[in-house]
């Protein structure tokens, strides 16, 4: 008798949790390996003529990863692109790698785009590009490809070459990775399966089972309605305290695995010009009473002009523990915040329908 309402409920748990879920992990699990990307190529060797030089004249078939600042000189064929740095210029393997472009404006969640190659219409020539990964060396010429273990990142940039890290570190994530490129399709079939479970029993005599199957698949908009829609206000806030929270963990610990100098600061010394003090999206909470004295970090000894400096202010490791439980923290409450707006919304219209029906 109370098969249709299992089946409905079956079906929702399937098109729209699970599935949506496993792309939100999906999701997660490719900017991850975006931002531990960038971090690592931070330790790579510019590159520069003499590797390209020394890996000709060895007969070597990859001279190893670097990275290149520069610009967009050329497109040679469906999917390679000429860079050209200060001194030195290669070719840029895209077949297999996606290209990724920072939007103008705030480093938040969502500023970094992933591109695939064969979406992309034109680019201009003169395009600000950093690029990190594997340098191949084919027929005498450079090539950055893309290898299981060797991550090609291309990024199309308009920011300062000492400042580009912290801005990937930070827009490199989704801002909510339940909404994926999976989650509509999963919705719709959700809707399907429910409408096909519904139409197939909707001649049964009770009303009270085609009105579960009914709000089973409604779930998806039932926390749009009051009121639910306070938890669901409630659910979106701490998602962005959560968002917050793990950017500001990242920022923080950013500079422990890319940096090779490390310096606590006196009172009143000044950091280089060219470090770049980490803006963290989020406190931690209320500081201990006394002066917590800046780090400075930087990825090769500072006095080098083309070492990365960053400043933060206090101990990172520190902050980046409190910073990662209160993420937690904020996950779990809008977690429960949405279900929340849901289990009641269901139960009140529910019940409302049991009132006026009878």
């Amino acid at each position: 008798m109370l098969f249709p309402v299992y089946a409905a409920l079956a079906a929702a748990l399937l098109f729209y949790l699970i599935l949506p879920v496993a792309g939100a992990f999906r999701l997660r699990g490719q900017w991850h390996r975006f931002r531990d990307r960038v971090v690592q190529l931070a330790l790579a060797p510019p590159l520069r003529y003499s590797d390209i030089a020394a890996a000709r004249r060895e007969g070597r078939s990859f001279a190893g990863p670097f990275r290149l600042y520069g610009t967009i000189e050329a497109i040679e064929g469906s999917d390679q692109v000429w860079v050209k740095g200060p001194s030195v210029s290669a070719l840029v393997d895209l077949s297999h790698a996606p290209l990724y472009v920072a939007s103008p404006g705030p480093s938040e969640a969502g500023s970094i785009s992933r591109l695939r190659w064969g979406s992309v219409s034109s680019l201009v020539e003169g395009t600000t590009i950093f690029v990190g990964g594997l340098l191949s060396i084919k027929d005498g010429r450079p090539i950055f490809v893309d290898s299981s273990d060797e991550m090609l990142v291309a990024v199309c940039h308009d920011e300062e070459e000492g400042k580009l890290l912290p801005r990937l570190v930070s827009g490199g994530r989704a801002p909510n990775e339940y909404w994926n490129y999976m989650t509509v399709i999963s919705l719709s079939l959700g809707v399907a399966t429910i409408s096909g479970i519904l139409l197939a029993y909707g001649s049964s005599s009770l009303p009270s089972l085609r009105t579960l199957v009914f709000l089973a698949g409604a779930l998806p908009i039932l926390p749009f309605a009051p009121p639910g829609l306070a938890l669901f206000f409630a659910y979106r806030r701490f998602w962005r305290l959560g968002i917050a929270s793990r950017t500001s963990r990242d920022l923080l610990r950013m500079p422990l695995r890319c940096c090779s100098f490390r310096q606590t600061m006196a009172i009143n010394e000044e950091p280089p010009k060219s470090a770049t003090w980490l803006a963290i999206p989020i406190q931690e909470g209320p500081r201990k009473s006394g002066y917590a004295p800046p780090t400075l970090f930087a990825t090769a000894d500072p006095v080098d002009p083309s070492a990365q400096s960053f400043v933060v202010d206090g101990d990172p490791e520190t902050r980046a523990r409190k910073v990662e439980w209160a993420s937690a923290l904020y996950v779990a409450a809008s977690g429960l915040s949405f279900g929340l707006s849901i289990a009641l919304n269901f139960a009140l219209a529910f019940a409302l329908w049991r009132l006026f029906a009878s």
